[in-house]
């Protein structure tokens, strides 16, 4: 049954596009799936109304459409050896585009084809390191992820796309051991200067990870880091930490060394603590911010319990849960930026996985009971980035019409 439904997908896909993009779930593993997941993700970019001035896609349109396109890619790549620009991706994809066109909906469309791509590698993760069974507590944990890779997030292409490529990288460089995957997270701070922070934090784990290994067991040091830093990040304040050693060592761009500094001024922090303040959406979203942490703490405790108990000798295991730890631990400082809770959401994608890959092992009532409550504790991403994020961005054309009335309409926008 499912190999029919799947079978339909791609015709399905260009009469209905919501529709054909339902039919993957029924069969992941048939070969058109990726096709669909990434024309799908392209047709969602090319249907953002960039009707919200608040979104970042309305920021992006705004940009490609003033677009100067005698910049041309040598000009570009010698503007950021220079120290000129913060990152590459986002304008070298505006001079790729901007050759045969100025329409922002055709720009997002190529954005969707990169993020498409990672999204659907991301996925495939997940289906990996679950393994055959799939039930309703799969299910759950499989919602918290694809929440974390979701395709709306395609409406802040730069970072988001840049963290599917850390995420991937990360977890083929650190967990899977093939050392090429490097290279990816080298090229992570292309997408987004923000990354630049993180990289050297996952080298040094790399060197540091055989010391702090041992045979059947998580590393205690590890665990205790964890907790000194969660503990802190309750009572970090917005910019506690200067970055000013940063600019002064040489090894950043002056683009990057002047939004550092500006991101990590008083300044800043001021506007960021007044817009919580004065935000109900940015309120509520803090407080379930706060459960996430506490979600988090309690299930880390309760594996590490488990693990003991058990007596598991998995290599893989003890090396996911070990880096869950330390990157959390990173995590937890981070947070004292501005904009740094977004490396968070990263660890949510390494979080579930270590959780599927202990469900996976042991179907214990406790462990049931530990998933289901992710349930309530992620609600407000789950509901906000899978569909009101998308009602707020996309044309209500994309919601009902086939592909061809989509692109049609979207030709003489400007």
């Amino acid at each position: 049954m499912r190999k029919k439904i799947a079978g339909f997908g791609i015709p399905l896909f260009f009469i209905f596009p919501v529709l054909g993009f339902c039919s993957v779930l029924f069969n992941y593993r048939n070969k058109s799936s990726a096709t669909i997941y990434v024309l799908f993700t392209m047709l969602l970019g090319y249907s953002i109304s960039f009707s919200d001035s608040s979104a970042d896609s309305y920021r992006y349109a705004r940009a490609f459409i003033n677009f100067d396109n005698t910049l041309n890619y040598n000009t570009i790549l010698s503007l950021y050896l220079n120290g000129e620009l913060r990152d590459l991706y986002r304008l070298l994809l505006f001079y790729f585009v901007s050759i045969f066109t100025n329409n922002p909906k055709v720009m997002y469309a190529f954005a969707g084809l990169v993020y498409g791509i990672l999204s659907y590698l991301s996925l495939r993760v997940l289906i990996k390191e679950r393994g055959e069974r799939f039930d309703f507590y799969t299910f759950v944990l499989a919602l918290v992820f694809f929440t974390y890779v979701s395709l709306s997030s395609l409406n802040g292409f730069r970072f988001n796309t840049g963290a599917l490529l850390f995420f991937l990288s990360t977890y083929f460089f650190i967990i899977q051991k093939k050392n090429v995957w490097g290279i990816g997270l080298l090229l992570t701070p292309l997408f987004h200067y923000g990354f630049l922070l993180a990289v050297p934090v996952i080298f040094s784990y790399k060197i540091v990870e055989l010391f702090l290994s041992k045979k059947n067991e998580v590393n205690k040091i590890l665990f205790i880091i964890f907790l000194i830093t969660y503990l802190m990040s309750w009572f970090l304040k917005l910019n506690s930490i200067n970055l000013g050693f940063l600019n002064e060592s040489e090894v950043i761009s002056d683009a990057v060394g002047q939004r550092l500094n500006y991101v990590n001024s008083s300044d800043v922090a001021s506007l960021v603590e007044n817009r919580k303040e004065n935000s109900t959406f940015l309120s509520v979203q803090k407080f379930f911010d706060y459960g996430i942490k506490i979600y988090i703490l309690i299930v880390i405790v309760f594996l590490r319990k488990l693990y003991k108990k058990t007596a598991m000798n998995d290599t893989f295991l003890k090396a996911l849960f070990s880096f869950v730890l330390f990157y959390y631990s990173f995590c937890f400082i981070a947070t004292s930026f501005p904009s740094g809770s977004r490396f968070l959401n990263i660890g949510h994608l390494f979080f579930v996985i270590l959780l599927i890959k202990f469900y996976s092992y042991n179907k214990k009532k406790s462990l049931k009971k530990i998933i289901l409550f992710a349930l309530p504790v992620f609600s407000f991403s789950i509901l906000f980035i899978n569909f009101m994020l998308p009602l707020l961005i996309l044309s209500p054309t994309f919601w009902y019409g086939n592909v061809f009335w989509i692109i049609i309409e979207g030709l003489n926008f400007s």
